[in-house]
């Protein structure tokens, strides 16, 4: 986090953790505060110039009935409104759910893909993005059917456990010979 602090235009944004005491040093609107925090002794230890505060930009929202609370160190209100931030912080959020529904459903888990060479593992990169992507749309899709609700509150992880079953049952159905007429 240090680091921003040593060039132009180097910002973090952060969400605040439960139990972080802050002192309001004023109030930039409504749910949009300048807050100083106080860097403990370990922290100083480990990055050696830290000050003793720091002064941030504390922003909060409700965002699908859950309160969001965000750290930033884009302290100017004009420049940069809170509204914005905060939903960019949340489309941040379910991208990085996406992420983790690839990881964790797509390549069950593991940490590294199948490809060594440099080329299939762009294709198996392109294949897992494309079938993420076909998955999501089947879930818009899915979700416009059903009433009142959204993509995102539909698994991926089951629609595509149902898609792998569909098309396995496809596969072996087309596998059997059609029956002869006329045969007899």
């Amino acid at each position: 986090m240090r680091a921003w602090q040593q060039g132009q235009q180097r910002h973090w944004l952060l969400p605040l953790r439960k139990g972080i005491q802050y002192e309001v040093v004023r109030s930039l609107g409504r749910q949009d505060k300048l807050v100083r925090l106080t860097t403990s002794p370990q922290v100083r230890k480990k990055w050696p110039g830290l000050p003793e505060t720091l002064e941030a930009r504390l922003l909060s929202k409700t965002v699908k009935g859950k309160p969001v609370n965000i750290l930033t160190s884009l302290t100017d209100a004009m420049s940069y409104p809170g509204r914005e931030i905060v939903d960019l912080y949340v489309h941040r959020w379910e991208i990085e759910l996406g992420y983790r529904e690839m990881k964790q459903h797509l390549l069950d888990s593991r940490f590294t893909l199948r490809s060594n060479l440099p080329e299939l593992i762009h294709q198996e990169l392109w294949g897992l993005l494309l079938a993420y992507n076909l998955i999501r749309y089947k879930m818009i899709l899915m979700a416009h059917a059903l009433a009142a609700t959204y993509p995102n509150q539909l698994s991926s992880a089951q629609l595509s456990s149902a898609q792998l079953q569909g098309s396995f049952i496809l596969h072996h159905l087309q596998a059997e010979p059609a029956p002869q007429r006329g045969a007899g």
